[in-house]
Formats: C-alpha cells, sequence, structure tokens
C-alpha cells in the first residue's frame, strides 16, 4: 500500500471508530437492550495524562500528601479492563478499552464502559500527554461478540484495584494492577500481583477544542509536588 493511501486509511478508520462510538454504538445495542436499563452518553474530550509508579512501602505516604493536597474524601474501586487494537499499518494503532466492576461473586454484569483511545497530540513541547478520548456506557451480554466483529484484537486483560483522588478537575488514581494466569477464570487462585508496585496516573479532561497549555501546566505543577516519592512522566506508551 502507498504512503498516501496507508495515511487516507488509517484516517476514515480513527474517523470511523470516532463516530462508531459516538452514535452508532449506541443504536447498536438499543434492540437488544429494550428490556434492561440502558444508559449511554457518549462524551468525547482530550485528556491530559501523566504516568509513574510508586514502590509498595511508599504508598502510605504518597497516599498522606494526596490527602493534604487533594480535595477531601477518595474513593475506591476495583475493575476488570480489557485492552483491543486495531491495526492501521501506521503508529499507533486504533485502541479501544472495555472496562466494568469486577465482583468474583457476580461476575456476569453487563455493564461496560466502552472507551476509544486516540493518539497522542504530537507536541513536543507540552509537557503532559495530550489525546482525544470518547466513552459510552453500555449495558449488553454480546460484547466479546461485539468487538470480534469489528475486528479488534485483544492485547491484554488486567484487574485494577485502587483508589481515586481529585483536586479541582483533576484526577489521581492509584491502583495495583494483577493478572490472570488462566485467560477467563478470575478467582483469587489465578490472579497474581503484576509488580511490587502500584501504577500512578495524574490526569485532567477539557471540552475536545479547548486549549490545553494551561492546565497542562497545572497538571505537571501538581505532579512535581509528588517528588520525590513518585515521579511522573510523559511516556511514550505507543511506542513499540
Amino acid at each position: 500500500m502507498r504512503r498516501q493511501d496507508r495515511r487516507v486509511h488509517t484516517y476514515l478508520l480513527t474517523l470511523f471508530f470516532e463516530v462508531l462510538i459516538s452514535y452508532i454504538f449506541n443504536q447498536l445495542f438499543y434492540c437488544e437492550t429494550s428490556k434492561a436499563a440502558l444508559t449511554s452518553m457518549p462524551y468525547q474530550c482530550q485528556e491530559l495524562i501523566l504516568y509513574g509508579s510508586v514502590f509498595a512501602d511508599n504508598l502510605q505516604d504518597l497516599e498522606r500528601r494526596l490527602t493534604g493536597l487533594c480535595d477531601p474524601g477518595s474513593t475506591e474501586f476495583h475493575e476488570h479492563d480489557l485492552s483491543f487494537s486495531l491495526r492501521t499499518g501506521t503508529d499507533p494503532d486504533v485502541t479501544i478499552r472495555l472496562r466494568r466492576r469486577f465482583n468474583v461473586d457476580s461476575f456476569t454484569s453487563h455493564q461496560w464502559q466502552f472507551r476509544y483511545i486516540g493518539g497522542p497530540e504530537p507536541d513536543q513541547k507540552c509537557p503532559v500527554i495530550v489525546r482525544k478520548v470518547i466513552d459510552s456506557i453500555a449495558y449488553s451480554h454480546l460484547m466479546m461478540d461485539f468487538v470480534k466483529t469489528l475486528g479488534l484484537r485483544m492485547d491484554y486483560e488486567y484487574i485494577a484495584k485502587g483508589t481515586v483522588w481529585t483536586n479541582g478537575r483533576m484526577k489521581v488514581v492509584i491502583s495495583q494492577i494483577q493478572r490472570t494466569e488462566k485467560a477467563g477464570h478470575y478467582d483469587q487462585s489465578n490472579l497474581k500481583r503484576f509488580a511490587d508496585s502500584y501504577l500512578v496516573e495524574i490526569s485532567a479532561c477539557l471540552p475536545d477544542s479547548a486549549e490545553y497549555s494551561a492546565t497542562a501546566k497545572q497538571l505537571r505543577d501538581f505532579a512535581d509536588q509528588l517528588l520525590p516519592l513518585v515521579e511522573m512522566e510523559k511516556v511514550d506508551y505507543w511506542r513499540k
């Protein structure tokens, strides 16, 4: 495939997924779930994000610092995440993530968060990652069949358990990552910690066309207040 044709192909694929998440996705599941409560409100925004990790020995110190820096209170979560991709011939691939609440006692829950993650903005001077995201919530027991029909390939899955803090529009997520040793089996005997550290994410969302420079600086300044416990970085996660 010629370079120009490949770029056009990539653009059309990306456009397709944006339209899919924001409109067609809702229509596809409407008939199937007419007897169930279906909440699906697509939300498109720019997400600004930094990544880091903290050793388990330093976790309590980091939590105490966040308690002082963030809004009062925090929220715990326990979720099952699956990451899918569609090869476009150029980097980065189209990324789709599925997420649902994890509960080993009632794992048949069919309520999903469906997230499209666009490629990062090519802004080398920006101190954070800037990318387009589109979120939908849907209820369906055919979600896996749906993603297979789209030609998506699952890259990995994991269980995340942790805590969320907020500081204004900023969100701080600390999570312990577990993987299953046997695909499709999520009882505790099959779940193993991925590492002796916790993933740290600091993010903020802005309207799709909003100027992001000021918020990016605020995010970076906030992240620097967590040094030396955790160093938040603009990680090139899309490079392979």
